[in-house]
């Protein structure tokens, strides 16, 4: 283990890519690569953590895959929010992504993209959609919380907390302290475990780089603005309003019906994060006649991460996506 622990230098964001707009936090990733798809996708990850997940290491990279099949890749940076950042809303979210979808079809010359949302950010995916549907040609939700009224612990516990006396304590949600709450809705397999598999597999090199990779990338964890963390847990934990069509951006109204382009889901059947009925209600809902589930049997992070998951849902995903990127 010591001998080849000495190569092991954690470096996450696999992929070459340059900064091409930047407002105050939030940043638009362009990906180097030779495109041979017209239809480009835009990667919107979630406000929580940090969105090289989807690009750790080149041999678990999704973003490295999406460029090796040929697509033109680009994605939302959300930062690190400071205590001066805690009046953003859920709306500047949605603007910003509105203003980078503006920009990709404007330098591509393109009516519409791919847009593809992970976790939080499959929320922010699918509220834009319902919005912009014209300028959304292709939508990709994974891990996609957007039926809130689940059972799982992280669900009950949201829903009995009172978000807005934490926020205005704090100002900020703290990385460290959201971290702490994730670790706690099943601490014996997220601490015990894995650490008992980290000294089981301490000779296995593949196994002890992923490990290093994922902790690094796991205790990287921004904060969220007071006033969004309001908002995303009374307004869709405590009140379920997406899937009840109560959600409502600057008064403009989130109505599902309104998903009519090809939809793609994919969940992870072990997901203690966003579990699959997270997901199951929505897809039954929305009236698009071009939609697919895809499963692994894996949890929240392992559907990216995951060489199980690369080898049997992601050649699947991307061949779906390049069909409908013509």
């Amino acid at each position: 283990m010591v001998d080849f622990l000495k190569k092991i230098e954690v470096k996450p964001w696999a992929s070459d890519y340059e900064v091409v707009h930047e407002d105050w936090l939030f940043k638009l990733l362009h990906f180097k690569s030779r495109q041979k798809y017209r239809i480009p996708i835009l990667i919107v990850y979630a406000f929580i953590n940090r969105p090289y997940i989807l690009d750790l290491h080149s041999d678990v990279s999704v973003i490295k895959r999406f460029l090796d099949s040929g697509l033109d890749v680009w994605m939302i940076d959300w930062g690190y929010p400071k205590r001066a950042d805690k009046f953003l809303k859920i709306s500047d979210y949605i603007d910003y992504i509105d203003f980078c979808v503006n920009f990709i079809r404007d330098e591509r010359c393109v009516e519409s993209i791919t847009l593809h949302g992970y976790c939080l950010g499959a929320t922010l995916s699918c509220i834009y959609a319902s919005i912009h549907p014209e300028k959304v040609k292709n939508l990709v939700l994974q891990a996609p919380p957007l039926n809130f009224d689940t059972d799982n612990t992280l669900a009950i516990w949201a829903k009995s907390i009172d978000a807005k006396k934490i926020s205005r304590t704090l100002g900020n949600v703290y990385g460290d302290l959201l971290n702490i709450a994730f670790l706690l809705v099943d601490p014996a397999r997220l601490i015990l475990e894995k650490y008992q598999s980290l000294l089981k597999n301490s000779n296995n090199e593949k196994f002890v780089k992923d490990f290093m990779y994922m902790d690094y990338w796991i205790f990287d964890s921004p904060s969220i603005p007071g006033y969004v963390y309001e908002e995303y847990i009374k307004r869709w934990y405590h009140r379920n309003e997406i899937l009840r069509g109560e959600y409502d951006v600057e008064d403009i109204r989130v109505d599902l019906n309104k998903i009519e382009m090809p939809v793609l889901i994919l969940i992870a059947e072990r997901d203690h994060i966003t579990p699959p009925e997270a997901a199951i209600p929505f897809y039954d809902l929305i009236p698009s006649k071009d939609k697919l589930i895809l499963s692994v049997d894996k949890g929240h992070i392992g559907l990216t991460v995951s060489r199980h998951a690369h080898k049997t849902l992601w050649h699947k995903a991307i061949s779906w996506i390049l069909e409908r990127s013509k």
